[in-house]
């Protein structure tokens, strides 16, 4: 594109609306709504355009959110952030552009001859559907708080289980010869 004959739109301006012409466009603010251009349509590293566009060619450096048809060219350069589908018949996407969409370079079923057993209709194109917000999964339920156990009180001493009787007429012999012991010392 020749950056010296193209219409400028100058960093700190902020359009909004349909633009339309014949030549190039060189976005260094923001634009927002429509373009239809007969040239090509370069989109600054600090410039932003939220617009559906239909231009012959595009280079992207900074941030795109929207569809774009264009008849020639579209190339994403290293700092482009684009979110929306393209279509052309030559996509360029440099290492460390990030896109979110679809990718049309053309209905590559009607460029081929018909093989055997298969139809010669031209394959369904998909239809561009609209830029979509990110989505995020939906947050997770949020957990019981656990319920600390009290500290249990320390089990009272039980008082000495009763001797059976049994063991009573046996502890008594032994109680009177301790005495008789005791008695005699």
């Amino acid at each position: 594109m020749a950056r010296n004959e193209a219409t400028v739109i100058a960093a700190g301006t902020r359009i909004s609306g349909r633009l339309e012409g014949a030549e190039d466009v060189q976005v260094l603010g923001a634009l927002q709504g429509t373009v239809h251009l007969e040239g090509a349509l370069f989109i600054d590293t600090e410039a932003r355009v939220d617009a559906e566009c239909a231009v012959d060619s595009l280079e992207v450096h900074g941030i795109l959110v929207g569809d774009v048809q264009a008849s020639d060219t579209i190339e994403l350069h290293p700092t482009a952030r684009v979110v929306g589908d393209l279509a052309a018949p030559r996509v360029i996407v440099h290492e460390g552009a990030r896109m979110r969409g679809l990718i049309d370079m053309g209905d590559m079923d009607a460029e081929r001859a018909p093989t055997k057993g298969r139809s010669a209709a031209p394959a369904r194109r998909p239809t561009a559907s609209p830029a979509r917000p990110a989505s995020r999964p939906a947050p997770a339920p949020a957990r019981p708080a656990p319920v600390a156990k009290a500290p249990e009180a320390p089990a009272a001493k039980a008082p000495p289980a009763p001797e059976p009787e049994d063991e009573k007429a046996k502890a008594a012999p032994r109680k009177k010869a301790a005495a008789s012991k005791k008695a005699e010392a």
